[in-house]
């Protein structure tokens, strides 16, 4: 039997153990690089598509709650009230469906979508605007206060489709407004609900709270994609930014809510999901 190692002064040596070589090191930093650089995508992707989904979810909520407001209001729809400057007057803002519609549902509506980044929204919210939300204006009406209307901020990430409303709809014919649901050939084919515009590019559409589909063709053929992004988030949901192809969540006056590519709910004046009587 073979004694162990001893040092000169009796104390026992220990076995040497293996150790990495800076090779071997490189080599599995440069795997776990590798293997991060594969999933760092895949979970971006897995984190967009969980947005998506959520917002989605909202956007069906409101068209649930506005079911409801509807059904209370023989079948008459919520109405805009939000000018595309900001500046309004307490009357169309106690119109404005995001003020209405909480009110009468009786619980707070989620309004803000998980992947907007407005810098219209206030400060408080993550923001760049010094302006009265929507919890503020409901606050002061409340005690009674006249509330300031000079400078507003941005109330939600939603929207309305004009046809459906009486303040703004374009009055191109007899039939207009498309505000009941007796009115609508098509509910399941005609956008109520949808997302609008962050205002990135300076687009004050970001203080509204409908959009005006009636002039996204008046530019060349093929402009339309470009000329509907400076009012709605054509691309919330990835896609190419203002193309055809772009993805956004669209929720319908049946109830239902979609994400899908813009090419699906409009192509021209005559032929979208919005104006409900050619709707496709």
């Amino acid at each position: 039997m073979t004694a162990p190692s001893t040092h000169p002064g009796g104390a026992r040596r220990r076995p040497r153990r293996p150790a990495f070589t800076l090779i071997e090191l490189l080599v599995v930093i440069a795997i776990i690089a590798v293997l991060i650089a594969i999933l760092l995508p895949a979970l971006g992707g897995a984190r967009k598509s969980a947005r998506a989904v959520k917002c989605l979810g909202q956007v069906r909520q409101l068209e649930l709650a506005h079911t409801m407001y509807a059904d209370a209001s023989k079948e008459l729809f919520i109405d805009a009230g939000l000018a595309h400057g900001g500046a309004v007057t307490l009357a169309s803002v106690k119109k404005a469906w995001p003020f209405t519609l909480s009110e009468y549902y009786g619980t707070r509506l989620i309004l803000r979508s998980p992947v907007d980044k407005s810098p219209f929204w206030n400060v408080k919210d993550g923001g760049q605007r010094d302006g009265l939300r929507l919890d503020d204006l409901v606050e002061q009406l409340e005690e009674g206060l006249t509330p300031d209307l000079h400078k507003l901020c941005r109330w939600t990430s939603y929207g309305l489709n004009n046809y459906t409303t009486r303040s703004v709809n374009p009055g191109f014919d007899s039939q207009e407004p498309f505000d009941r649901l007796s009115k609508i050939p098509a509910p399941a084919a005609t956008v109520h609900f949808l997302m609008m515009t962050q205002g990135l590019d300076g687009s004050e559409f970001a203080l509204s709270d409908h959009v005006h589909v009636e002039g996204w063709s008046d530019g060349p053929d093929g402009s339309q994609p470009k000329t509907a992004a400076k009012e709605i988030d054509i691309n919330a949901h990835c896609g190419p930014a203002a193309a055809w192809g772009s993805l956004s969540n669209y929720g319908y006056l049946d109830g239902h809510a979609e994400t899908t590519k813009f090419e699906k709910v409009y192509r021209q004046y005559d032929h979208n999901r919005f104006y409900p009587l050619v709707t496709h």
